[in-house]
C-alpha cells in the first residue's frame, strides 16, 4: 500500500534546488579570496553533513507518525534521514532490506533473533527514546471472566525476555510454525487451564513472529480452558488491530505497554518503568471498554540496527553518533 508520509523525509524540492544553486554560485565567486593554499576541499572543521542524512531508514509504514520512530528520532536526536522506506513491522522485509543494502538502518525488535543471526549492530538508545515494552494481554471487558484472566495470567507469568527471544528464533530462523512453537512452550511450562470456560472468542495479533507466537499461546490455553477460539493474527499494524478490539471484531490480543500508551495518548509520559506506564495506560483502555491484564517480564523494546559493515564504515555505536558529521 502506497503511503504519502515517507515523502516528508525528502528535503529536496525545486525551490530548494534554486537556493542551493545560488549558494554555490556565490561561494564560487568568493573562492580564492584570502585562500592561500588554493585547496577547494573541506577544511576539516566538521562542516560535513550528518551521517543520518546519508542513510535510508526502513521501518513500519506508520513510522512517520509514531513518537518512537521518525518524530522521536528528529526531536530527541535531531536526526533527519535521506529517506524513509516503508516496510513491515520488524519482520523479514526489514531484515532482508537491511541485509541486502536497500536500507542503511532498520527498526527491529530487541528480542529479534535476526539481530544475532545476521551480526547486526543495535545502536544504543543513549538518550532514552524508547519505552518499556512488556508484553501484556488486553481483553474486551465485555468478554472478560475469571477463567480468561487466570489462563492469560499464567502465560504472562511464564514469559521472559530470554525465552521469547529463543522462541522467535524457532520461527524467524528455523521456519517453524508459530502455533507449534506456542504449543511446545505451553507444554514445557506446564500451563494447564482449569477448563471451566465456554463461548466464542477471537484472538488477534499483528503479523510478526513474536506477536503471533504469543497470540497462539493465548488462543491455545483458552481452547484448553473450553472456549472456541477464532484467530486473526495476520493484521498489518496496531492501527488495524486496536480498532478491531474496540469494535468487538477481536476480543483479546498481546500488546506492548509503552507503544500502546503513546498510541492512545501521544502526550503520555511513558518511560522505562512498566508499572508507571500501566498506571497511565489502564484508564485510557477503560474508556474504550478494554482491560489490561498482568504484564509479563518479557520486554521487547524497539531497536534501530545497522549492519556491522555500516557500523565500521561510520564508526557508530549509538543513535547520537548519527548526528556526527560524515567524514
Amino acid at each position: 500500500m502506497t503511503r504519502e508520509e515517507p515523502m516528508r523525509s525528502f528535503r529536496s524540492s525545486a525551490h530548494g534546488a534554486i537556493l542551493i544553486a545560488l549558494t554555490l554560485v556565490l561561494a564560487a565567486c568568493g573562492s580564492g579570496v584570502g585562500d592561500d593554499d588554493g585547496d577547494s576541499g573541506s577544511d576539516g572543521n566538521g562542516g560535513g553533513e550528518p551521517i543520518a542524512s546519508q542513510m535510508i531508514l526502513g521501518g513500519p509504514p506508520e513510522c512517520p507518525e509514531r513518537p518512537f520512530c521518525l518524530p522521536g528520532l528528529e526531536e530527541t536526536y535531531g536526526l533527519e534521514f535521506e529517506s524513509f522506506q516503508p516496510l513491515d513491522v520488524g519482520g523479514p522485509q526489514t531484515v532482508n532490506a537491511l541485509r541486502n543494502g536497500r536500507i542503511d538502518i532498520g527498526l527491529l525488535f530487541s528480542t529479534s533473533s535476526a539481530i544475532v543471526a545476521n551480526d547486526f549492530v543495535v545502536l544504543e538508545d543513549d538518550q532514552g527514546l524508547q519505552q518499556a515494552e512488556n508484553i501484556t494481554p488486553v481483553v474486551r471487558e465485555e468478554v472478560l471472566d475469571d477463567t480468561i484472566q487466570s489462563s492469560l495470567d499464567a502465560v504472562s507469568a511464564a514469559l521472559t525476555t530470554d525465552n521469547i527471544t529463543e522462541l522467535n528464533g524457532r520461527v524467524e530462523i528455523d521456519g517453524e510454525d508459530p502455533g507449534d512453537v506456542a504449543a511446545d512452550f505451553i507444554e514445557s511450562e506446564g500451563i494447564a487451564p482449569d477448563g471451566s470456560g465456554s463461548g466464542d472468542l477471537t484472538v488477534g495479533a499483528v503479523a510478526f513472529a513474536e506477536n503471533q507466537i504469543v497470540a497462539e499461546m493465548y488462543a491455545q490455553v483458552l481452547e484448553e480452558a473450553g472456549y472456541s477460539v477464532d484467530r486473526q493474527i495476520d493484521l498489518r499494524s496496531r492501527e488495524i488491530l486496536y480498532p478491531a478490539i474496540e469494535s468487538g471484531e477481536v476480543d483479546i490480543a498481546p500488546e506492548y505497554v509503552g507503544t500502546l500508551v503513546l498510541f492512545l495518548d501521544p502526550e503520555a509520559e511513558g518511560g522505562s518503568d512498566p508499572e508507571a506506564i500501566r498506571s497511565e495506560l489502564e484508564p485510557l483502555l477503560q474508556e474504550d471498554g478494554i482491560a489490561l491484564l498482568e504484564s509479563s517480564e518479557a520486554n521487547d523494546t524497539n531497536a534501530f540496527a545497522v549492519t556491522q559493515e555500516t557500523a565500521d564504515e561510520f564508526g557508530i555505536s549509538s543513535l547520537s553518533d548519527l548526528a556526527d558529521p560524515a567524514e
